[in-house]
């Protein structure tokens, strides 16, 4: 195979078999770099490209050779008024034509259209072996992809047996509410405003150049609807303080639509002022309860912590998960030149 004999074109989101093709790229990709991960679920990945994000849209470029996709390249674009940083959603090229000028190819045309666009940076989440790296940390080192924040992911193997409720664990104080599929109406406010303080937390450990994303009632809305429209079910659980009746803290879980024993853990988060009380492992715990209750095949959870965020990673330990996995979060200067791939 030559660069020559390589085609790069713009794929039309529109055409879902093009996408399945894609699709079916990163599960022959997923086997070779993680064999022992949960398969692609082929719902969320073309939910994620069809129905992007709130806020987002989705540009995204394909590579073939001789008609057979051995590439992608999908970006996530935030809206005209905030486009300093986009972020790779899908970065995918099949392990058969590595270091082959590929990804290399498919990162400059992509970059060259985004930089068209007014965007100066594109961040990229990279993850391998807890003790190395993986062969997108190789990508993004020999691209010039700058590490902006360190990550660990850490997995739970789920204890098949009877969970006692964990509401009496709580602190006095304090009560559980628990909710599936997205945020009740009367609770969106106070949600909006955690999840906005968590995303300023999460910013604020990093130099990367993204702008904290900022929650309100109808972007909570509307993104619970587009991770049903992805195929995920969610899982939530919320502390309020029986005093003020105000929520101050909530944990959330999903699971892909193929996915009966592998969860991920998302967001978890208590305000400031009620920090210190354990509350942390006490919602993650009874969201762990909650989510077995609906979904008793499950298995595993899998969860992505800053590797700063030594009390979070404390929580995660007590609750008994381990790390299994580095990652990245790494940003490029746009646009990348061919040259530099």
């Amino acid at each position: 195979m030559t660069q020559d004999s390589v085609s790069n074109q713009p794929v039309r989101l529109d055409e879902v078999h093009t996408l399945g093709q894609f699709h079916r790229l990163q599960q022959q990709a997923q086997r070779v770099d993680f064999p022992d991960a949960p398969s692609s679920c082929r719902k969320a990945f073309l939910g994620q490209m069809i129905h992007p994000r709130p806020g987002n849209s989705v540009l995204a470029w394909g590579a073939w050779v001789g008609g057979r996709p051995v590439g992608v390249c999908a970006i996530g674009v935030p809206r005209a008024d905030q486009r300093l940083a986009a972020d790779v959603l899908h970065f995918v090229v099949h392990p058969d034509v590595r270091r082959r000028g590929v990804g290399g190819r498919l990162l400059a045309t992509a970059t060259h259209h985004l930089a068209g666009l007014g965007l100066q940076k594109l961040t990229v989440f990279t993850s391998g072996p807890a003790d190395g790296a993986g062969p997108g940390d190789a990508f993004a080192d020999a691209t010039g992809a700058v590490r902006m924040l360190r990550y660990q992911r850490m997995s739970l193997l789920v204890d098949p047996s009877p969970r006692p409720t964990t509401d009496g664990e709580i602190s006095i104080g304090y009560e559980l509410l628990h909710w599936r599929g997205g945020v009740p109406s009367k609770h969106r406010a106070a949600f909006a405003e955690m999840s906005s303080r968590l995303a300023a937390e999460e910013a604020a450990r990093s130099s990367a150049s993204q702008t904290p994303e900022n929650f309100d009632e109808e972007k909570v809305q509307a993104l619970y609807a587009a991770l049903e429209v992805w195929g995920y079910r969610t899982y939530l659980t919320a502390v309020r303080h029986r005093d003020t009746g105000l929520l101050v803290g909530y944990s959330a879980l999903g699971m892909a639509d193929s996915h009966k024993q592998h969860a991920s853990q998302w967001d978890t988060i208590v305000l400031p002022s009620h920090r210190g009380r354990g509350l942390g492992a006490v919602l993650k715990r009874a969201n762990l309860s909650w989510t077995i209750h609906h979904e008793p095949e499950l298995t595993t959870v899998a969860t992505w912590n800053a590797a700063g965020n030594a009390a979070m990673l404390h929580v995660n330990e007590s609750c008994g998960f381990r790390v299994d996995q580095s990652g990245a979060l790494r940003e490029w200067t746009l646009p990348v030149k061919l040259s530099e791939c």
